[in-house]
């Protein structure tokens, strides 16, 4: 004798979800704190490159010999 098949219906179930926060004070802060980080850093490395350009020019010398600076 064969086993019948039962048939079984599945209640879907329905989750409520909180509407989630837009414009999180902490993250609006991490945000500008990394602009702020990115820009100092731009900054700094143009203040050191302007530094050793400087450097460089005035020298004159190239691996211990005396070169002519053409103006």
């Amino acid at each position: 004798m064969a086993k019948k098949s039962v048939r079984r219906s599945h209640k879907k179930t329905h989750t409520v979800s909180r509407p989630k926060k837009t414009g999180d004070i902490l993250t609006i802060i991490k945000g500008w704190m990394f602009i702020v980080a990115f820009a100092l850093m731009l900054g700094m490395g143009a203040v050191v490159g302007t530094y050793f350009n400087q450097l460089l020019t005035q020298a004159g010398t190239v691996a211990g010999a005396q070169i002519e600076i053409l103006k």
